[in-house]
C-alpha cells in the first residue's frame, strides 16, 4: 500500500508494444540470412527530476516479452539459438556514449554465437547469463539518478533464431510482434518523475495535432 501511494509521484512506468521483422535474406545470396533490424526507443526520462536527485540511487526495471514459434526439428531442444524461431534482447546505452557508439556496440553483440564472447553486465542484477533465456528477459538495474539522467537510448535487436539459421524462403516476410515495459523506482526518494514525463507527452500529442 506505502508503494502504491507513493508511485504517483517517483515512480514511473513507460509501457511498449511493437513489431520486429528480424532477419532478412542476405545480400550475397547464400542460404544463411542476416538481421535485418533493430528498434531504438529515445525514452521520455524525467531529466530534470533525475538530475535534482544527483546521487540518490534508483532502480531501473525492464522486460522483454516476445512470441516465438518453436522449432519443430527435435535435435534444437536444448538450445536458446536454435528452438526458438527468432530471439529479441535489449540494451541501454551507458553514460555519455553517444547513439553511434551505442548502435555500434549493439551491432557487435548481436552477431554472436552460442560460443561468443559474454558483454559487460553494467551493473544489472541478472546480467546477459541468465536474464537472456527464453522468450521473457526481466532485469533491474540500480544506479546514480544522475547517471540514469544520461541513459535515455534502449534499443530492443535479434540475434540468432531458426528463422535466420534454417534456409526458409522468404524471412524478411516473418516479423514478430513484442512487449516493453520500462520502469524507474526512486524508492524513498523526494522526487516527481511522473509530472515530466506527462508534460513532455502532452506537449508531443499537441504538436502532432497541429501538424
Amino acid at each position: 500500500m506505502e508503494r502504491a501511494r507513493r508511485s504517483a509521484s517517483n515512480a514511473l512506468t513507460l509501457i511498449v508494444q511493437d513489431t520486429i521483422t528480424p532477419y532478412r535474406l542476405s545480400d550475397s545470396g547464400g542460404t544463411d540470412h542476416v538481421h535485418n533490424e533493430m528498434r531504438l526507443f529515445e525514452l521520455p526520462w524525467p531529466v530534470e527530476a533525475l538530475r535534482k536527485l544527483v546521487n540518490s540511487p534508483v532502480i531501473l526495471r525492464v522486460a522483454l516479452s516476445t512470441f516465438i514459434a518453436p522449432n519443430p526439428s527435435e535435435p534444437a531442444r536444448g538450445s536458446k539459438f536454435r528452438y526458438a524461431s527468432h530471439n529479441l534482447r535489449f540494451k541501454l546505452n551507458r553514460p555519455n556514449e553517444s547513439r553511434a557508439a551505442f548502435i555500434a556496440r549493439i551491432s557487435k553483440v548481436a552477431e554472436q554465437t552460442e560460443e561468443g564472447a559474454v558483454d559487460e553486465d553494467d551493473g544489472w542484477k541478472f546480467g546477459r547469463n541468465r536474464r537472456d533465456v527464453g522468450s521473457l528477459q526481466i532485469d533491474q538495474l540500480t544506479c546514480l539518478a544522475s547517471d540514469l539522467a544520461r541513459r535515455n537510448i534502449l534499443a530492443v535487436h535479434p540475434v540468432a533464431g531458426w528463422w535466420k539459421t534454417r534456409a526458409i524462403p522468404d524471412p524478411q516476410e516473418r516479423s514478430a510482434r513484442f512487449a516493453l515495459v520500462v520502469e524507474i523506482d526512486a524508492s524513498q526518494a523526494e522526487a516527481n518523475l511522473y509530472a515530466e514525463v506527462q508534460s513532455a507527452i502532452e506537449a508531443l500529442n499537441v504538436a502532432q495535432a497541429v501538424v
